[in-house]
């Protein structure tokens, strides 16, 4: 599906609505699947958002662990865990339609 991308969250820390709002977003194609993390060793639903869908360019850190948290009419918001290094972060992403 092709999206407009916001993460709602700096290094685990909730930004302000403002800073959400404000925020420039990312357009790609995002797809969950159930995979084996080797990272972290064991299976996940993981989001991924990439520039054209075939996985190759990511334009942000994986979600792991990622659930449907909330939805509406204007979008809806994944929620989990982004590795950054060897550190895993909470994190929300605020996915909108998207013009191609």
């Amino acid at each position: 599906m092709y999206l407009q991308i916001v993460p709602m969250r700096f290094h685990g820390k909730a930004l302000e609505q403002s800073q959400i709002r404000a925020a420039e977003s990312v357009c790609g194609e995002v797809i969950v699947a159930h995979e084996n993390s080797k990272a972290i060793g064991r299976y996940f639903d993981i989001a991924r958002a990439s520039a054209a869908g075939d996985g190759r360019e990511q334009l942000l850190p994986a979600l792991y662990d990622c659930r449907l948290s909330h939805m509406g009419h204007g979008g809806f918001v994944l929620s989990g865990l982004e590795l950054i290094g060897s550190i895993v972060f909470a994190q929300n992403w605020w996915c909108r339609p998207a013009d191609r």
